[in-house]
Parts: structure tokens; sequence; C-alpha cells
């Protein structure tokens, strides 16, 4: 089979994601062991009250990206928390807000890796959790990139 010069690159697929689809498999991660791991202990603790707390949590998490939008909008930088809280509070306040970003990811990737690991190995969950979180930092080291732009 014979290919023009041209259809070369568009005949391999690339193995590169852009900012969309990381936001959109970032998006679908988060909801996604958010179904596994919530609702039967949301629903327990809540009893009659469950829909009531689930359009409280939608209001808190809609209040959540309407602020983070404006946030960039005022800082388009990179930096997101930290930069606002640098520029409107102080040096301090920046830095802890930094630091509070990078910890409550860390925290939710830690949930997300239990919450696999509790459907995958129920019994070796942190064995389980830490193996896949090594597994998906070595494959992003060594396998999938972003592309720039």
């Amino acid at each position: 089979m014979t290919t023009s010069p041209g259809s070369h690159s568009q005949a391999e697929s690339a193995r590169q994601l852009g900012a969309p689809n990381a936001v959109v498999i970032g998006a679908a991660a988060m909801v996604g062991a958010g179904v596994f791991a919530v609702f039967a202990p949301a629903a327990g603790a809540a009893g009659a009250w469950l829909p009531v707390a689930v359009v409280i949590a939608g209001v808190v998490a809609y209040c959540n990206a309407i602020s983070s939008a404006r946030l960039a909008a005022r800082h388009p930088g990179s930096g997101g928390a930290y930069v606002y809280g640098r520029e409107r509070l102080g040096e301090l306040w920046g830095y802890l807000a930094g630091w509070a970003f990078v910890v409550g990811k860390i925290a939710s990737c830690a949930a997300m890796a239990l919450t696999f690991a509790a459907y995958v190995l129920p019994g070796w969950e942190r064995p389980a959790a830490v193996l896949a979180v090594v597994a998906l930092t070595a494959a992003g080291h060594f396998g999938v990139r972003t592309r720039p732009g």
C-alpha cells in the first residue's frame, strides 16, 4: 500500500494528550471513583436526607468551579491558588494555598487508588493502591505525554 508523503503522520496514532483530553480523563476519573465509593456511606450517613445532601454537594461543587474560573480569569498565569493567595493576601498565604492544593490532590489520588483497590483486590487495598499509583506514575513517566498548546 502506498501513501502520500503527507499522510504518514496522520496514519500513525499519536500517544499524546491535549489539555481538553486530560481534563475529560481527570473529570471522568473523579466522578467514576466517587460513584463507586461515595453513595453507600453517604446514604448511610444522610438517611432520608440523601437527596438534599446531593443537592448541597452539587451547589458546593458549582461554587468551587465558578470561583476557580474567576480566579483563572483574573490571574491567567500558571500557579492557581498560589498566585491568587500571593497577590491578594501575601507571600505566606500564597505558599500555604499552593501547598494545600498539592496536599488535596495527593489525598484525592490516594482516595481514588484505594477505591480502585477495594474493587480489584478486596482485603489487599493498601498494597494494590500503592501498586496502582506506581504503575500510573511509571506510565506517565515513560509513555503518556501531553501535547504542547
